[in-house]
């Protein structure tokens, strides 16, 4: 009886420390992927309109030019959102602040 409560004990110990996981950091500073993350949405806007094959070219064109304007290496970035897709409230967190500084931009140009 005394084994089987202390596997049990064991067990839901090992549990609560799997619960308890970090967050690992990712390959970009958060700040930096933000200010990405809000060029990326302000790029997708802009290409909207486009259809087919020029819109995949133009598109490629807009992402490498978001990464290099913030010099970022595209595969950190991709990365980045790979590793964002498995934490989803540390990625709500991230667009709350993405759709500030959208805002932000917004309301320079109005």
């Amino acid at each position: 009886m005394k084994t089987r409560t202390l596997l049990l004990l064991l067990a839901l110990t090992a549990l609560f420390a799997a619960c308890q996981e970090k967050e690992q950091p990712l390959p970009l500073d958060e700040a930096q992927l933000v200010e990405v993350l809000a060029d990326v949405h302000i790029a997708e806007a802009a290409g909207q309109q486009l259809r087919g094959a020029t819109k995949d070219s133009v598109m490629q064109v807009y992402y490498a030019q978001v990464c290099s304007i913030h010099q970022v290496d595209q595969a950190a970035f991709v990365q980045s959102m790979e590793q964002l897709r498995n934490e989803p409230e540390r990625l709500q967190e991230i667009y709350d602040k993405v759709t500030e500084a959208i805002e932000r931009v917004d309301a320079k140009t109005q």
